[in-house]
């Protein structure tokens, strides 16, 4: 696992962390709805999409096999009850003559259930994925955060950089 900042507390250190793994292509269902979960945590006015759930799905199912771009983990109760998840998407940087790491990762679509938050499974995911990324020789991760998880991803080391800059192009 990565090495952590000295400063950073577990919340509920003796409290059990339930079963985490990588994510398969047969999950893909049970992550779509995840992923409407989250997104309509964030924004609850959003009127459901047609079709959200089988074309969310069908994303998900065709991109967990291709290890090499995008990871993703679950977590789970002792009964198999999703509680969260973290996808990573690793972006490949061109050719650097100083000899920075070749890769980046995006972190997306990180979601803890309500009922499991406080538990450990955000840490746990976070965990997950940091330490794939310092498997693979990542450089910098980077994420969007929500005003409510910016002192965790603070607590594992992120900060605000200012360079970034952002154009968006859909418009609602």
């Amino acid at each position: 696992m990565p090495d952590r900042p000295p400063d950073r507390k577990h919340p509920h250190p003796a409290t059990p962390v339930p079963r985490l793994r990588l994510a398969v292509a047969a999950d893909a269902p049970r992550l779509a709805e995840l992923r409407y979960e989250l997104r309509t945590g964030i924004a609850p006015d959003v009127r459901p999409e047609a079709g959200f759930h089988e074309r969310c799905t069908a994303w998900m199912a065709a991109r967990l096999p291709r290890s090499d771009v995008w990871r993703c983990w679950l977590c789970e109760d002792d009964t198999g009850e999703p509680l969260g998840v973290v996808w990573l998407q690793f972006v490949e940087k061109l050719p650097n003559p100083v000899g920075e790491p070749g890769l980046h990762a995006y972190l997306t679509g990180f979601y803890v259930r309500p009922l499991a938050r406080n538990r450990g499974v955000g840490s746990a995911l976070l965990d997950a994925a940091l330490a794939e990324c310092a498997e693979r020789g990542v450089d910098n991760v980077f994420l969007w955060p929500t005003p409510r998880s910016r002192p965790m991803y603070e607590r594992f080391g992120f900060a605000q950089r200012g360079g970034v800059m952002v154009r968006r192009l859909w418009v609602p």
